[in-house]
C-alpha cells in the first residue's frame, strides 16, 4: 500500500509541474497563483482517489461495468460543476470564474481530467493485480505445505510397516542375522523420525537410509535372486539437500514388483549416483506380466503415486522421469537437479 502511494503521489507531482512552476526564457519559476493552483490539484486527486478506492472495488472489480463506467462520468461532471461553479467564484472571480457553467466548459474539463484520471486508475490496476498474484502464490504455498506434509505422513508409516513385517519373519526363525537388521531398522527408525521431519535433509542421511532400506530387503528375500545396488556420491556433494523419502518409493515398487510376481532368478539393480547437485538414478527389476496384473498389492499402493507428485510440487522443471516396461523388464530412470 505505501509503495501504491508513493508513486501516486510522484504522478501527481508530475502533473502538477505544468501548473505550479512555470518556465520562461529568465528561467524557472514558481506559479504566482501556487496557492490556487494547488488547491485545485488537491481537489483533483480527491476525484481520483475516489475512482480508485471506491468506484474500482465497489463496481469494477465485481463485474458492474456500466455502472463503473456511469459512476466515472457522472463524478467528472460533478466535480466539474462544483470546481467551475464554486470554487472558481470564490477563488478565481476575475479569470477563471467570470464564465458561466456551460457543457463546452464541462467537456473542456473533461478533457483536462482525464489523462491524470487514467494514469491514476493504470496504476490502481497495476499494484492491485500484483497484489493478488502475491496472495494467490502465498494460498499456492500453503497449499502445497499441506499437501507435502500429508504425503510425507502417509510415506512413513508405509515403510516403517514394510520393515517391521520383516522383522517379524525373522523372529519367527529366530535367526542370527535378527540383531544386525534391528540395528539398520533402529536407524530407519531415527531418520524417519527425526532426520525427515525437516523440509530437506542432506543427500547423504537420505542415501544411508536407502542402503538400509536395500540392506533390510535383501536378506529376507536371500536365495530368490540376484540383488545388487550402487550407492556412489562425490565429495562436492556432501552439502546437497534433498526433500526425504523422495527415491525410496521407486526402489521399495522394484522389490515389490519382482518378489511379488517372481519365485527365483529375480534380478534386481540400483544405481544412484550424485556429482555435485545432480542426481541420477536408475532402478531396474524383472518381473511376470500376467501375475503381476493378478496381484492387487503390486497394482496399488501409495509410494510410486506420491513420489510422481511430489516430483510434480516440489521440483518442477528441475527433473526427468522416465519410465519403461518392456520385456518384462521394469525401468526407471530419474535425473534430478538437487537444491
Amino acid at each position: 500500500m505505501l509503495k501504491e502511494w508513493v508513486v501516486q503521489l510522484v504522478a501527481l507531482a508530475i502533473f502538477s509541474l505544468n501548473s505550479l512552476i512555470v518556465v520562461e526564457h529568465e528561467g524557472v519559476s514558481i506559479s504566482k497563483d501556487f496557492g490556487v493552483d494547488f488547491f485545485f490539484l488537491s481537489y483533483h486527486l480527491l476525484l481520483f482517489l475516489f475512482v480508485n478506492y471506491y468506484l474500482i472495488p465497489r463496481f469494477f472489480y465485481p463485474k458492474k461495468y456500466f455502472l463503473f463506467f456511469i459512476g466515472i462520468i457522472g463524478s467528472i461532471i460533478l466535480c466539474g460543476i462544483i470546481e467551475e461553479g464554486v470554487f472558481e467564484k470564490i477563488l478565481t472571480p476575475d479569470s477563471r470564474g467570470a464564465n458561466d457553467i456551460t457543457w463546452q466548459s464541462i467537456y473542456w474539463f473533461f478533457g483536462e481530467i482525464i489523462i491524470p484520471l487514467l494514469t491514476f486508475m493504470t496504476i490502481k490496476f497495476v499494484f492491485d493485480n500484483f497484489s493478488q498474484k502475491q496472495k494467490l502464490e502465498n494460498i499456492q504455498q500453503n497449499r502445497l505445505r499441506n499437501e507435502l506434509k500429508l504425503l510425507k505422513s502417509q510415506i512413513q508409516p508405509h515403510i516403517l510397516f514394510n520393515s517391521l513385517n520383516n522383522l517379524y519373519h525373522f523372529a519367527l526363525e529366530k535367526s542370527d542375522e535378527l540383531p544386525g537388521l534391528i540395528l539398520k531398522l533402529s536407524n530407519v527408525l531415527r531418520y524417519v523420525v527425526y532426520d525427515a521431519a525437516e523440509e530437506k535433509v542432506l543427500l547423504s542421511k537420505e542415501l544411508s537410509f536407502i542402503k538400509d532400506f536395500i540392506d533390510l530387503q535383501k536378506v529376507q528375500y536371500k536365495g530368490r535372486g540376484d540383488i545388487s545396488y550402487k550407492l556412489q556420491m562425490e565429495s562436492s556433494s556432501q552439502s546437497v539437500k534433498i526433500a526425504p523419502f523422495l527415491l525410496i518409493p521407486f526402489i521399495e515398487n522394484s522389490f515389490k514388483h519382482s518378489f511379488g510376481t517372481k519365485i527365483k532368478d529375480i534380478i534386481l539393480n540400483i544405481s544412484i549416483i550424485v556429482d555435485g547437485n545432480q542426481i541420477s538414478m536408475h532402478v531396474e527389476n524383472n518381473y511376470e506380466e500376467n501375475r503381476a496384473k493378478e496381484n492387487e498389492l503390486i497394482q496399488g499402493g501409495i509410494g510410486l503415486q506420491n513420489a510422481h507428485k511430489r516430483l510434480e510440487l516440489l521440483y518442477p522443471n528441475q527433473h526427468k522421469l522416465i519410465i519403461n516396461n518392456e520385456d518384462d523388464n521394469y525401468i526407471v530412470h530419474l535425473n534430478l537437479t538437487a537444491s
